[in-house]
């Protein structure tokens, strides 16, 4: 067994365990501000660990431990499948949180070794799921971080403010890192400019924002193929639910099917323009911006989204065009 964290005999204690009940400790996944390892027991009783990192210049302001507390609580009250929280520790020493064991596989890495029947069930429930989730409004009724049991707004202001601010930024940037690159950045803005109010009206719910499908766990229960959790809220937002749908459409870390018709089924709903179409635009020049930035290993995160990005670059003009006439430009 390697090297035990200093903290998960604390952790196994508040759940009325000893240290001496550990029969092994297996790391399962590593990502860039967490780690999660399965803890098993000698009564091959199994839990989550799950460590929080922060490898980035700035602090670490999200409250990360208390955040996801709260958020399980509230998701676990509103029949959302995800792990219960057993103990925690929220210390300078170490950050963590001990979860129940949910049964399943990561649906991104398993989606295609399912039948289309299998397939249409898992992804039909997933959606039902998620609805779930974008049926709750959070008490400070605006948008932004979760930080804590709170929503801290976005320093660029309203929800349409920050797709502004944020697409024209990131746009701004790439112009300059590709010399070749070429698209109406004045018309860009003024497009989104008059889509800001459209955007101000979406209801606001909570947010998962980072819906992708190596975020979620699903697993066969007599036959039938079902959502066991949705994965990882440490980034969890306030807004307009079409966001999630967008990132669930987009981000992925294998070359797999885009989101098919079964998902919204079970979600109840499609996503419209404008919303969709702005959200697209932002999240692919987000993700070309990172991608010239360095910020990716290849072997790593993400890279079937950034080279989707890049050639996303190409038809910037159209999908502008077609936002403005979505928002009622001539």
């Amino acid at each position: 067994m390697s090297q035990l964290p200093a903290f998960l005999p604390g952790l196994l204690a508040e759940v009325g365990q000893s240290r001496s009940s550990i029969q092994s400790v297996e790391p399962l996944n590593t990502g860039v501000t967490n780690r999660t390892s399965l803890v098993r027991l000698q009564d091959d009783t199994r839990y989550i660990l799950r460590e929080y990192e922060w490898p980035y210049d700035t602090d670490d302001d999200l409250q990360r431990v208390e955040k996801e507390l709260y958020l399980h609580d509230l998701l676990l009250k509103h029949d959302v499948p995800v792990p219960a929280i057993v103990a925690h520790h929220d210390e300078e020493s170490g950050r963590a949180v001990l979860m129940e064991f949910k049964p399943g596989q990561l649906l991104g890495n398993m989606v295609g070794s399912l039948t289309d029947g299998q397939r249409a069930q898992t992804w039909r429930d997933v959606g039902a799921a998620l609805r779930k989730v974008h049926s709750i409004q959070l008490p400070d009724h605006c948008a932004g971080l979760i930080v804590g049991e709170r929503i801290q707004p976005f320093d660029e202001g309203t929800w349409g403010d920050f797709h502004y601010h944020q697409a024209v930024r990131h746009a701004e940037s790439l112009l300059k890192r590709i010399p070749e690159l070429r698209f109406d950045l004045s018309s860009m803005k003024r497009v989104l400019m008059h889509a800001i109010p459209p955007l101000n009206e979406r209801p606001l719910v909570l947010l998962h924002n980072d819906p992708h499908p190596w975020n979620v766990l699903v697993h066969e229960v007599e036959g039938q193929w079902r959502c066991s959790a949705w994965l990882d809220w440490e980034y969890a937002w306030s807004g307009d639910s079409t966001w999630d749908l967008a990132r669930l459409e987009i981000f992925r870390l294998k070359p797999i099917v885009p989101t098919p018709a079964a998902f919204y089924e079970g979600y109840g709903n499609t996503p419209k323009d404008p919303e969709w179409t702005i959200y697209e635009l932002s999240i692919y020049l987000w993700m070309a911006d990172q991608y010239l930035d360095g910020e990716v290993d290849e072997q790593r995160v993400l890279m079937p989204t950034y080279k989707a990005a890049m050639r996303y670059l190409e038809r910037i003009d159209e999908v502008v065009e077609k936002i403005g006439r979505a928002v009622g430009m001539a």
